[in-house]
């Protein structure tokens, strides 16, 4: 049985993962054929209009780079290098894009993760606290106060951080991914700098688990098979991690894969605020000077980072829930 199981698992996450790729085209044409339509380019960014004979120079570079050439043969052409490792060039930092990404997608990993844990170690033992004693002083005081946060725009709640955690207490930096001298880099650095970032992204994710944990638990315990449990005479801590908690993760499960877009959509905004050099920043700057390669780039990996996020979601779904099938 669990080799027909496992077996099964890695047939649908087979299915899955070429489902994506149709998806994945799709996106690519789209983004394409916007950056190409919008106006202007990266040439007209990067040059001073006062030069003489301007749009002459700027007509040879989108030669040069071959912007004259029919879309689908640029489109082709991109495709390809693309798949080939091949990512392009930027025209505006005149670094190759790989070497803009690397740097980038790891920062926003970390901030990505880090988020997670603490909207996961707070949120849930707040959950739970809140199912144990339903109705009661601690659950109404904190689901006011997280319904407060909750209507709270990360963007604001991230300048509330900075001013008072920053600024006035100087805890923590208001800017950057890393720090300067011999520790710059290091996970602790990193981390130190990752926090107030990390703790505006949560918001959402945090209330979130929060309810479904608490919604949850509070309907399992007056399920009939809770109550046959504890008949039976199993303790409270059998009875909790075997059927209580294991079943009412389910929705919080399925957040945790969800959250991985909220998180990608927040972090291109508060990355801005924070000058945190993640993909959100990095997109940014690519946007407002026009540069193709590098939002090509970027789109498509939080394109594969949503996709891959409802695809994890899933398959965590089915592990909790024995009810669910892979075939």
């Amino acid at each position: 049985m669990y080799g027909r199981g496992v077996e099964g698992m890695g047939k649908y996450i087979i299915r899955r993962l070429l489902g994506l790729i149709p998806m994945l085209f799709i996106i690519t044409v789209i983004v394409f054929l916007m950056m190409h339509f919008a106006p202007g380019d990266a040439f007209t960014s990067i040059m001073n209009p006062n030069i003489k004979n301007v749009d002459e120079l700027q007509e040879s570079l989108r030669k040069a780079a071959g912007y004259d050439r029919p879309l689908p043969v640029q489109y082709i052409e991109w495709l390809s290098n693309f798949l080939k490792g091949d990512w392009g060039y930027s025209y505006v930092k005149f670094e190759p894009v790989l070497s803009l990404i690397g740097p980038a997608l790891s920062n926003t990993v970390f901030l990505a993760l880090l988020a997670q844990i603490i909207s996961i170690g707070v949120g849930i033992p707040i959950g739970i606290l809140q199912s144990r004693f339903p109705y009661s002083k601690f659950d109404y005081i904190s689901s006011t106060v997280l319904f407060i946060f909750f209507s709270i725009p990360s963007f604001i709640f991230g300048i509330i951080l900075i001013y008072i955690f920053a600024i006035n207490l100087g805890w923590f930096p208001a800017q950057g991914a890393t720090g300067f001298g011999e520790n710059a880099g290091s996970f602790f650095d990193r981390l130190y700098h990752a926090f107030l970032p990390a703790t505006s992204l949560i918001l959402l994710s945090l209330v979130s688990h929060t309810r479904y944990v608490r919604g949850a638990m509070l309907d399992v315990r007056s399920a009939d098979y809770t109550r046959t449990a504890y008949a039976k005479g199993l303790s409270e801590g059998k009875v909790f991690g075997k059927h209580i908690f294991r079943n009412a993760m389910i929705p919080s499960v399925t957040q945790w894969g969800y959250d991985i877009a909220s998180i990608v959509g927040g972090s291109i905004i508060l990355e801005r605020l924070f000058q945190y050099q993640g993909m959100g920043l990095l997109t940014i700057d690519a946007v407002n000077g026009r540069d193709y390669p590098v939002i090509m780039a970027t789109t498509i990996i939080f394109a594969v980072a949503i996709l891959l996020g409802n695809l994890i979601a899933d398959i965590l779904y089915a592990v909790i829930d024995p009810r669910i099938r892979y075939d």
